[in-house]
C-alpha cells in the first residue's frame, strides 16, 4: 500500500508541474513507473557460547540472536515520447467519453475540461493557447454547465449511451444470397452491419456508438431546461437531444436537418494538451513573473495583465509562495516557488482526477520508443 500511494503522490506532482509548466509556456515532460518489482528478505541468526554454574548456584548460559529484515524494491522508468505521447496529447476527445458522467463525474467540471464550445457558445477557446494574444471569457458556457449539472442532481436528466445507423445505407443493394457467414462477422468487426432492402437484399449500415440527452418528463418544460435551451440554442421542450462531436462527419451531413430542429448538442472537443493549456491558466502566476513577463501575459481591455484565472475560477486554482506550503495535498517547486493545491480545495483535486482518467482512456495501448530505466532502490 505504500508503494500504491506513493505512485498516486508522484503521478499528482507530476501532472500539476506539467500544468505550471504550459502556464510558463514551457515544455511537459512525461515519465512512467511501468513496473516496480520488489524483494523481500527475512534472515536471523544465533550463537551459544557456553555456560558456566550447577544446579544448586544457578545455571547462566551465554549466547546472543539476531533477525534482520529487508525490502528492496526496483523501480522501471520509462520517459513517454514520439508518437506515442503525441498522439494521446494531440487527438481531440472522443464524444463517447463523456459517458463517464454515467461513472460520477461532475458535468459541469467534465464540459469545463473537455470543451472549446457547445453549439458555438465558447468555453474561452483562447485560453488554450499557451500565449493567447487576446482576453476570452466563459460566463455564458459556465452557466449552461452549471444549469446541467443541477439538472443531473436532481435526476432531471440522464446521459444514455446506444447505437445509431445511416438510415441511408452506405453501399448499393446486393443479393442476400451472397453475404455469408463471415462476410458479417468481419463487417461487424469495422462497424458495419447489413440491414435489409426488401427483394431479398440487404445494404452494408455504418452502426456508430451514440449518445443522448434525456430529460425526464417532469423536467421537459421546467424553468431549468428553458433557460438551457436558451443558452445552447436548443429547441425548448424536447426530452431526447442527440450528443455529437461537432467535426464528425455525421454531424457534418446532418447540420442542415440539425439547425432546422436545434435538436442536437454538438460539442467541439478538446485533446489532452488543450485541457492541460486550459488548465495552466488556473495557476496563479506571482507577482515578480508577472512583472518581468518570465510567464506569458496577455494585455486586458484596461491595458492590464489579464486575470485568466477567473476562466476556472470555482473549478481550478493554483496556489503560489516562496516558502513549502504545509496543509498542501500536492506541492511542486518550479523557478524559485512552491505551487500547491491544498488538501481542502476538492474542485481542483477532482480536476485532476477526471484528467487523469481522460489521459489513461487515450493513452496507447502499445507501449514503444524510449528508454527504459531500471533503478535497484537500497533499504
Amino acid at each position: 500500500m505504500k508503494y500504491n500511494e506513493s505512485v498516486r503522490v508522484t503521478n499528482d506532482e507530476q501532472l500539476l508541474m506539467n500544468i505550471v509548466r504550459l502556464r510558463y509556456a514551457d515544455s511537459p515532460v512525461f515519465i512512467d513507473l511501468p513496473s516496480i518489482t520488489s524483494q523481500f528478505e527475512i534472515s536471523g541468526g544465533a550463537n551459544f557460547l557456553g555456560g558456566y554454574g550447577n544446579q544448586f548456584e544457578g545455571l547462566a548460559n551465554l549466547g546472543f540472536g539476531e533477525m534482520s529484515a529487508r525490502d528492496s524494491p526496483t523501480l522501471s522508468y520509462r520517459p513517454r515520447e514520439g508518437k506515442e505521447v503525441a498522439r494521446t496529447l494531440l487527438t481531440p476527445l472522443s464524444a463517447e467519453l463523456f459517458s463517464v458522467v454515467n461513472a460520477g463525474a461532475n458535468i459541469e467540471q467534465l464540459m469545463l475540461l473537455t470543451l472549446n464550445d457547445v453549439n458555438d457558445v465558447g468555453n474561452a477557446p483562447q485560453a488554450t493557447a499557451m500565449t493567447p494574444k487576446a482576453p476570452d471569457q466563459n460566463v455564458e458556457f459556465l452557466r449552461g454547465a452549471r444549469l446541467l449539472a443541477s439538472l443531473r442532481e436532481r435526476e432531471g436528466t440522464e446521459i444514455l449511451v446506444g447505437y445509431e445507423e445511416d438510415a441511408d445505407g452506405v453501399s448499393d443493394p446486393i443479393p442476400a444470397s451472397e453475404v455469408g457467414g463471415a462476410d458479417v462477422l468481419n463487417a461487424a468487426k469495422e462497424g458495419f452491419v447489413y440491414r435489409s432492402r426488401g427483394d431479398d437484399q440487404v445494404a452494408l449500415v455504418k452502426r456508430e456508438k451514440s449518445l443522448v440527452l434525456r430529460v425526464h418528463r417532469e423536467f421537459v418544460d421546467s424553468p431549468e431546461m428553458r433557460e438551457l435551451a436558451r443558452i445552447f440554442y436548443l429547441e425548448p421542450g424536447l426530452s431526447l437531444y442527440r450528443i455529437k462531436p461537432e467535426l464528425s462527419q455525421n454531424a457534418l451531413e446532418a447540420a442542415p436537418r440539425a439547425i432546422a430542429t436545434n435538436d442536437t448538442v454538438y460539442l467541439n472537443l478538446r485533446s489532452i494538451l488543450q485541457m492541460m493549456v486550459f488548465l495552466s491558466k488556473g495557476v496563479c502566476v506571482p507577482a515578480e513573473h508577472v512583472a518581468r513577463n518570465v510567464a506569458p501575459n496577455t494585455p486586458g481591455p484596461d491595458g492590464r495583465p489579464y486575470d485568466w484565472t477567473q476562466v476556472t475560477a470555482g473549478n481550478f486554482f493554483v496556489r503560489s509562495q516562496k516558502h513549502r506550503p504545509r496543509d498542501a495535498e500536492m506541492a511542486v517547486f518550479y523557478r524559485g516557488y512552491w505551487f500547491y493545491i491544498p488538501t481542502n480545495d476538492s474542485n481542483s483535486r477532482a480536476i485532476l482526477a477526471i484528467l487523469e482518467i481522460l489521459i489513461s482512456l487515450e493513452e496507447s495501448e502499445s507501449r514503444t520508443g524510449g528508454p527504459l530505466l531500471t533503478i535497484p532502490v537500497g533499504d
